[in-house]
């Protein structure tokens, strides 16, 4: 921590990220079909088919099973289409048909049928001659039998293995994924639901980053290649400097990571890390985008999913086009990794618990896609391959499945899978106890402790299908397996922060969940010596009052102010969702914050010793300012730090060389462009600091950042974290404002108007908290679901010597008579949103018009106006 202090790191930095030419860029989970794993569905002819991706490495081929109008089983894999099974399971070394229908199962006259359809098929040589006919694969005999053993060892089914030997098992696989398609087809219940999330991957960053990889590793080696051949076609002498360009792949995996536009045609990959506030950083790095597109309804794949429980936010979704496509990991929640352990090991170990490779059981058993063996019951299996994981003798990541309707057990490692923590429960108690809780309260015992202990254990979607859990302790009987650690894990981060959140209408929760990400606040303790374009930092930042628990251990900088709350109307002012600011509170300081934006510019060296220049333009320059416009700027062309500028005034002076060649002869003050960096229209400030450095190519590199005092003015936004938000409506005199019999002034006076159709019921929970938090002078805990009561507040309210429902006598301040009615107030955390008027003010009499239209331009940025249309 101190040497991050010392090198001007912020200690509370979350990581994560990739910094590539000094922008911070977040890679974005995305949300895959999962790979090695049977999809049994109806096609858009309404034909049932299996499909399965099979993924080796970073490849991913698809292979379909299916059953054509004649009865007859089919198969499709890269280049061969509707091949029927039994031929490519004779070319696959199983010639026997009583092998073939005792791995399948002869409960069906289908497969009798497919049997003495080819029974004629009597070697594996003939299964694969036949293959090629049908092909159409030409060249002599020999040619043809290699490439269709190419073909089989490399395209079907590559997860199981890739070599000669491998061929026995995929034949052993691919009859149990007949037996499956055959129980579907007498069970049509039983097809496969793609939005359960045992169907879905998560692809990290490292899936993500080794497809890059080896997309552009293949383009260095086929340009290595065609630089060889080109260089011994001409005989010239060459060297490895010139024909590897190590440049190349390292400039395309940058450009890939700066601009998002990842291989596969996929777009957005890598985002600008959103530096709006601690929270928003942290929410957008436990984002998931899915891979479908939001221009098409997909109406199930937004849908929220029971699977989805546990694991991902239920609240913290776009509203719009990316509804649903984008989510937020839960809290709790995680994605699972490789495991470094080798498959090979993990089946020896399974050997041992009882998994049987010779003999067939009643049950099938297989690993990440592939089959393993049988065992003859399934219960004690599964029980004891469980057990063996808790005592750490399996990795704690893998899961298993016991899968009754398809009599098969289901034993996952792979990566991409979403796990959430639950604690193991034993003949109806809890694992977890009291001493466990002493010691972890007094950091003698960490989470993977409680790994380790049996305490806990990760499932994921698959394994919690066998699992019974309860929500609350109380309800645990012998039958349950499981215990939720707190109520409150189904919600993510952001939503999680938000006090009393159970009480809030769900879309205004998901308001609120948005609005804390767009509250001004903290983003950064090293603020000042960083760069940032377009950061707003508030002056008094203050932790809420009533908060979860989830704050204090989040450790996050706080983004918002407690601010004392009046619900009442006054004077029109306050109409809809506008409130009424005290001015008195916003002369102490209530709301104010420092807008920061860099300006940067580059002295560029050109061809024939031309270059740009740092200095006072002289007056003959073409393009030159008014005088006043440089009357900041010091000898070297650059603004002092703490100068007071304002619009169209300039902060870096620059002049530029000419285009044309023509003008390029005579180098003189008349040739030269002005090129200076001023600030923008609408804009003023203090230069904070100037930064002087190089980049790469030696080019002499000047950054300049203002700042600029924002205090909250008529039109600027704030809202509550229950999605209550508004303007400022009117700033009124302090001694206009409403007070109560003790003398308070509320800071922010809110129309009571904006509760009852919203049913924001949190907001007045909070409200209450806050008062008596406020009089206690201590935190309340609002946490969802388990906070401090209504009741409990009430009767502290009354002990305090206040009525018991917060409201309050007032007195209006302007006639000094007391009001009828009660009026509640309290207080509230406010947090104050980057939109601001200063931000968004655009308007002009005079200027540029576009040369077609002769209107004026669009844009606030190139001086543009707004257009007053008249009909």
């Amino acid at each position: 921590k101190e040497e991050l202090i010392k090198n001007y790191n912020d200690p509370l930095d979350t990581g994560g990220y990739f910094i590539i030419n000094g922008n911070e860029r977040v890679m974005v989970m995305l949300e895959d079909l999962a790979e090695n794993q049977p999809f049994i569905e109806n096609d858009r002819k309404g034909n049932l088919n299996l499909r399965m991706f099979s993924l080796k490495g970073t490849y991913r081929i698809p292979t379909t099973i299916s059953e054509n109008k004649e009865g007859i089983f089919e198969l499709s894999f890269s280049r061969f289409k509707d091949l029927p099974l039994v031929v490519i399971l004779k070319a696959l070394g199983m010639i026997k048909e009583s092998d073939i229908a005792k791995y399948i199962g002869k409960e069906t006259d289908s497969v009798i049928v497919n049997l003495y359809e080819f029974v004629n098929i009597a070697t594996q040589e003939d299964a694969m001659m036949y293959i090629a006919e049908q092909s159409s694969l030409q060249g002599t005999k020999k040619e043809i039998l290699d490439r269709v053993k190419q073909r089989v060892d490399s395209f079907l089914l590559p997860h199981i293995g890739l070599k000669k030997e491998d061929r026995m098992k995929k034949a052993i696989t691919l009859c149990k994924l007949m037996k499956r398609f055959l129980i579907v087809k007498e069970n049509p219940h039983l097809k496969t639901d793609k939005d359960h999330y045992s169907s879905k991957r998560v692809r990290l960053s490292g899936d993500l980053m080794s497809n890059l990889f080896r997309v552009n590793l293949g383009i260095l080696v086929r340009d290595i290649q065609y630089s060889l051949q080109k260089a011994s076609k001409r005989k010239n002498r060459f060297s490895i400097k010139t024909i590897a360009k190590s440049t190349l792949f390292s400039h395309r995996v940058e450009s890939a990571i700066a601009t998002g536009s990842w291989v596969g045609e996929r777009s957005g990959v890598t985002q600008n890390m959103d530096k709006t506030n601690y929270l928003a950083i942290i929410s957008q790095l436990q984002r998931i985008s899915s891979m479908l597109s939001s221009d098409q309804e997909n109406f199930m794949a937004r849908t929220l999913h029971p699977t989805h429980y546990g694991k991902f936010c239920p609240i913290e979704t776009p509203e719009g086009t990316e509804i649903g496509l984008r989510k937020n990991l839960a809290i709790l929640s995680k994605i699972s990794t490789r495991t470094n352990i080798d498959g090979n090991e993990i089946i020896k170990k399974l050997e041992e618990a009882g998994l049987n490779k010779t003999e067939d059981g009643k049950i099938d058993v297989f690993l990440d896609g592939k089959f393993i063996g049988n065992v003859i019951s399934s219960q004690e299996f599964v029980n004891e391959i469980r057990e063996k994981r808790r005592n750490q003798e399996f990795p704690l990541e893998m899961n298993i499945k016991d899968d009754y309707d398809f009599k098969a057990i289901l034993i996952s490692t792979e990566a991409g899978r979403a796990l959430r923590p639950l604690i193991i429960v034993t003949n109806g108690v809890q694992n977890l106890t009291e001493e466990h809780l002493i010691r972890l309260e007094q950091n003698e015992m960490t989470w993977k402790d409680l790994l380790k202990e049996k305490v806990i254990e990760y499932l994921d979607t698959s394994e919690e299908e066998n699992a019974l859990v309860a929500l609350y302790e109380k309800e645990l009987t012998p039958e349950h397996t499981h215990l939720e650690i707190d109520t409150m894990d189904m919600f993510g981060v952001v939503t999680s922060l938000v006090p009393y959140g159970n009480h809030d209408q769900s879309s205004r929760l998901n308001r609120g969940s948005k609005t804390q990400k767009q509250a001004l606040g903290l983003y950064a303790a090293n603020y000042l010596c960083r760069l940032d374009t377009d950061v707003s930092i508030l002056q008094y930042p203050q932790k809420p009052i009533v908060r979860s628990f989830v704050y204090d251990t989040l450790d996050t900088y706080p983004a918002g102010q407690n601010l004392v709350v009046a619900i009442m109307t006054y004077q029109g002012y306050n109409m809809k969702d506008a409130l009424v600011f005290n001015k008195g509170s916003l002369d102490r300081g209530m709301g104010r914050s420092f807008y920061f934006r860099p300006h940067r510019t580059v002295e560029m060296n050109y061809a024939g010793g031309l270059k740009d220049e740092i200095i006072i333009p002289e007056k003959g320059t073409s393009g030159y300012k008014t005088e006043e416009s440089y009357h900041l700027l010091e000898d070297d062309g650059i603004v002092y730090p703490e100068a007071n500028v304002n619009e169209n005034e300039v902060l870096i002076g620059k002049t530029s060389p000419p285009k044309f060649l023509s003008e390029a002869r005579e180098i003189s003050v008349r040739t030269k462009k002005e090129a200076s960096i001023t600030m923008r229209q609408e804009e003023k400030g203090i230069v904070e600091s100037v930064f002087i450095t190089k980049d790469v190519e030696g080019n002499k590199v000047i950054q300049v950042k203002t700042r600029d005092l924002r205090i909250p003015e008529i039109g600027d936004k704030f809202a509550t974290a229950h999605g209550q938000k508004g303007v400022i409506g009117a700033v009124v005199p302090e001694n206009d404002i409403p007070f109560t019999s003790k003398g308070i002034k509320p800071d922010v006076i809110f129309n009571p108007h904006g509760l009852p159709s919203r049913m924001t019921v949190g907001y007045l929970l909070e409200l209450l908290a806050g008062k008596v938090a406020s009089l206690r002078g201590e935190v309340v805990d609002g946490t969802c679901f388990s906070g401090e009561s209504k009741e409990e507040l009430e009767n502290q309210l009354e002990n305090l010597g206040f009525r018991f429902d917060g409201k309050e006598s007032m007195y209006n301040a302007i006639t000094g008579k007391r009001m009828t009615a009660k009026i509640f107030v309290g207080n509230l955390y406010y947090l104050k949103l980057k939109y601001m008027v200063a931000n968004k003010i655009h308007g002009r009499a005079s200027g540029k018009v576009a040369l077609l239209t002769r209107q004026p331009i669009e844009g606030r940025s190139r001086g543009g106006a707004l257009r007053l249309g008249e009909m």
